[in-house]
């Protein structure tokens, strides 16, 4: 079974995108490590889910839907939870990550 494969099985939304696996298998193509392309894959798919509830198409998706897309990431709460130590509230993701 191939990586696509699988990473089709874990986050089925790509598999309802044709771009989205051949974008992903470009990626694995070039030689980008595994965790890389999990980590690609699951951005993705998290991308193209809010896609679908916001009934956009994610080809011709302009920047309000990427906006939409960054507030939705910025107001996540925190995967480690309330407790963590920082300057903000410990509420969304990092910049980087974003």
């Amino acid at each position: 079974m191939s990586g696509t494969t699988l990473l089709m099985e874990k986050w089925p939304v790509l598999g309802r995108h044709e771009q989205a696996a051949t974008w992903l298998m470009i990626w694995t193509d070039l030689g980008r490590a595994p965790r890389t392309i999990d980590a690609y894959a699951r951005g993705l798919a998290e991308y193209l889910l809010m896609c679908e509830r916001e009934t956009v198409d994610p080809v011709t998706a302009n920047r309000a839907h990427t906006a939409v897309y960054v507030r939705e990431l910025t107001s996540r709460p925190h995967r480690r939870g309330a407790n963590v130590v920082s300057i903000d509230s410990g509420t969304g993701l990092a910049n980087a990550t974003i």
